[in-house]
């Protein structure tokens, strides 16, 4: 069973550092950072954890599995080589920053064993938000102008599981590229020392992401007109304690369940110009569900945030292949109070269905603004809820081997 204290359950077998093989890297060694890129320069890093059934011991897992993770991911890297290095500002200009990869250059890899109850952790129900924290790596601080990318943390619960978690800073990339980052790992182990990459492989070309409007610059003045400091520094937003009362709990939307609401949606909405798609509906039936529980007053406004892929709404179309940032951001908003009705997801989808259709206005209309507009919704009496994630990552088809993530 768990002790009392994450930490206390947690020990450390081995600390290293796994940088892309074969040595020699091809691809340019620095990546200009994009108007998509810059908006996440400040942010919190971003933490993914799978936890799989793996019922062996300590000495089996070092012995017979670990160097083939270790392997796997140094020529999964290869392929992904920017994840190895660091975000940093660009030697041609002040506010230019750059991805820069140099031979050497490498992730970390803690490698630990823990006695926390596994079946406690891939249970739906309320769990200590510390205890799965606790299976993610930190990234470590080298500096204001050297800010790693990447972390990689392997947790082994002997006889019952083993947990996948690593942390990366959302400037080298969105989700799908972390998608296929891990699939491609996973699809390497298995098929032991061969890369076996999922296709397509990754695309470093930025000529791609054409900014005519030139919001790069909007989008980075912006932000540091929001902030103290004048003089701004790579350094994503401070990790801050969780309260030890923070629970994460897990709850599922099935394919009877969401049928059923596009079925509602789609007889009483009276706006008929959005797809009522299985994100649609259910982000809505979420936004609703939330603002009942946490009692708002009814004659306030609130607001949903959800990420949008511009990938195929840009003109022209980015590629598919096309590694890097290629996210936006909608702002959804509606009246408490009328959310708070019987019909409250009708509304709810309406609203985010109509910020969809905005989008056919382009990016650069989208985006101006962004900012102030981020910074206006951070009020107490409503704070905006936000979403992340997608279910078109498949994130349940990484498989090590090992079966489905549970």
């Amino acid at each position: 069973m768990a002790s009392s204290s994450s930490n206390d359950s947690m020990r450390v077998l081995e600390q290293c550092r796994i940088s892309p093989s074969p040595a020699s890297i091809t691809q340019p060694p620095s990546l200009p950072l994009t108007f998509f890129d810059i908006t996440w320069i400040y942010s919190s890093p971003v933490e993914w954890l799978f936890l799989y059934p793996f019922p062996h011991s300590t000495v089996i897992f070092t012995e017979t599995y670990l160097p083939n993770l270790k392997s796997s991911l140094s020529l999964t890297l290869h392929h992904f080589y920017p994840l190895a290095g660091k975000v940093r500002r660009s030697s041609d200009s002040a506010n230019m920053y750059e991805l820069y990869y140099e031979e050497g250059d490498s992730v970390s890899l803690t490698v630990a064993d823990s006695d926390l109850d596994f079946l406690d952790l891939v249970g739906y129900h309320a769990r200590e938000s510390s205890k799965l924290r606790s299976l993610v790596p930190r990234l470590t601080q080298l500096g204001d102008d050297n800010r790693p990318l990447l972390a990689f943390q392997v947790t082994l619960f002997p006889d019952h599981g083993i947990g996948i978690g690593f942390t990366v800073h959302h400037v080298a990339c969105d989700g799908l590229n972390l998608t296929h980052f891990i699939k491609s790992w996973a699809s390497t182990y298995k098929s032991r020392d061969h890369v076996s990459l999922v296709p397509p492989s990754p695309s470093f070309d930025r000529s791609v992401i054409v900014d005519p409007c030139n919001l790069y610059s909007e989008l980075l003045g912006g932000m540091n007109s929001f902030r103290s400091d004048s003089n701004p520094v790579l350094i994503p937003a401070a990790e801050e304690s969780a309260p030890s009362s923070l629970v994460h709990a897990t709850f599922t939307l099935g394919p009877d369940r969401v049928e059923g609401l596009k079925a509602l949606v789609r007889s009483k909405s009276k706006s008929k110009s959005f797809n009522c798609s299985t994100f649609v509906v259910s982000c809505a039936y979420l936004w609703t569900c939330i603002v009942k529980a946490r009692g708002y007053q009814a004659d306030i406004m609130t607001h949903f945030i959800f990420a949008v892929d511009w990938r195929k709404r840009l003109q022209p179309p980015t590629p598919d292949t096309y590694f890097g940032n290629c996210l936006g951001p909608c702002f959804a908003e509606a009246n408490v109070g009328v959310l708070l009705q019987e019909d409250g997801i009708i509304a709810a989808t309406e609203a985010i269905g109509k910020v969809i259709e905005g989008l056919k206005e382009g990016v650069s209309k989208c985006l101006a603004g962004f900012w102030p507009r981020v910074f206006s919704l951070f009020v107490p009496e409503c704070p905006a809820l936000s979403v992340a994630g997608s279910p078109k990552f498949k994130v349940y088809e990484v498989d090590f081997g090992w079966g489905r993530p549970l």
